[in-house]
């Protein structure tokens, strides 16, 4: 079982001391699989009493789209804030240390908070966005003999 270790992610909203945890690896893990990338946007009509099971269910169908165990998946998620206030930091931080602690291949989760729904063009964009950062990240990799390091969180 990975262990992961928790960063804070500042939002993007009104409220900037409001802090959200994502999860990463912190041992150096030897890359066998693939990178890959998925952008997820919880829809508007789902209530913070429905986040949970919602999210449980989508990132279960990323986490049936992995190759072999050794791919490695990165998740882009972005959700109302009015659904994350509702349910508060700390329950949305179990709420994704829960969901990525039950799938193997999932390797990290951003989180991003959003005041209004993505448009098309937007998710669009987000996707290249997250491509770039698995090309980044596989160059990384490919620099250092195969191995995946934990991140610093500084660039």
């Amino acid at each position: 079982m990975p262990k992961f270790s928790p960063f804070e992610q500042s939002f993007s909203h009104p409220h900037p001391s409001a802090k959200i945890a994502a999860f990463q690896f912190v041992a150096p893990t030897m890359i066998q699989g693939q990178f890959r990338s998925t952008v997820l946007q919880i829809p508007a009509e789902v209530t913070p009493l429905k986040f949970r099971g919602y999210l449980r269910k989508e990132i279960q169908a990323v986490q049936a789209t992995a190759q072999t165990p050794e791919d490695i998946i990165v998740v882009r998620l972005f959700v109302l804030e009015k659904v994350l206030f509702g349910l508060g930091a700390r329950k949305v931080d179990s709420i994704l240390q829960g969901v990525v602690e039950k799938c193997p291949n999932i390797q990290r989760v951003e989180l991003e908070a959003l005041a209004r729904p993505l448009t098309a063009a937007e998710m669009q964009e987000a996707a290249a966005e997250a491509q770039a950062m698995v090309q980044a990240l596989s160059e990384r990799v490919m620099a250092s003999g195969g191995k995946l390091v934990a991140d610093s969180g500084r660039d």
